[in-house]
């Protein structure tokens, strides 16, 4: 007998009980023979016993004990009790009943129907998202460069005051010496020469005392508030 043959049969003796029940016994033991293997065909039907023997513990399932003593080679998958498994093989030794296969098959239907339905979610939504990172993105880097220009502009004026205080010193020692030169020629342009040589030294001086307090005292104390800001929004953790 072969694994077609045991299934003929198995049929014609499940003639009078429910369609569906047939139907699902059949299929049961369809699947347990696909399980074995082809190989292994004629040890599973020596271990089932004979199809009217498998047939009698299915109908003892579904309607009682009156279709005779208690089998251990077969017993109904319609009642979801399991059957004897495979014993040449140990990685059927745990076979499943058909109602355990169904309830696994449709988890896993629910599964698929999950993730086709989250990844359809996230296509829809992908121009929402990206808008959103990107704009979020977009507040980052110019938060960033609004921060960076004014520390590039703050240094590039103190630089700008240093650089003014040079050349208003260097300006004040050529008026002041053409004045001088001036004074015995023509003494009006002489004196307005000084004047104008002190007068830029007035201003380089101003803009030294500026120069110094910008870079030696506004700047680190911008510094030590940035620190204190930057400590009392992101607090260390102490230690253990």
């Amino acid at each position: 007998m072969n694994r077609a043959e045991f299934l003929r049969q198995l049929e014609c003796l499940l003639q009078n009980i429910s369609p569906t029940e047939r139907e699902e016994a059949l299929q049961y033991y369809n699947d347990y023979f696909d399980d074995a293997g082809a190989e292994n065909e004629q040890a599973v039907i020596e271990a089932l016993g004979t199809p009217a023997r498998v047939a009698e513990n299915i109908k003892r399932d579904l309607y009682g004990a009156g279709y005779g003593s208690e089998e251990t080679y077969g017993r109904s998958p319609v009642k979801g009790r399991e059957m004897m498994p495979y014993q040449g093989d140990a990685s059927h030794a745990g076979a499943q009943t058909a109602g355990q296969q169904k309830k696994t098959r449709k988890e896993e239907k629910l599964s698929a129907g999950w993730i086709i339905l989250i990844v359809i979610l996230c296509v829809i939504a992908s121009p929402v998202i990206l808008g959103v990172a990107s704009g979020i993105l977009s507040l980052v880097m110019g938060a960033l460069g609004s921060i960076l220009g004014v520390i590039v502009g703050w240094f590039g004026l103190i630089i700008g005051f240093g650089v003014a205080v040079v050349a208003l010193f260097f300006v004040m020692l050529f008026l002041l010496a053409l004045g001088f030169s001036s004074l015995f020629y023509s003494p009006l342009v002489g004196l307005m020469l000084l004047a104008g040589g002190l007068i830029c030294g007035g201003v380089a001086i101003l803009f030294l005392m500026l120069t110094v307090a910008m870079a030696g005292i506004i700047t680190p104390a911008m510094f030590r508030g940035i620190g204190i800001l930057w400590h009392k929004l992101f607090p260390k953790k102490e230690a253990l």
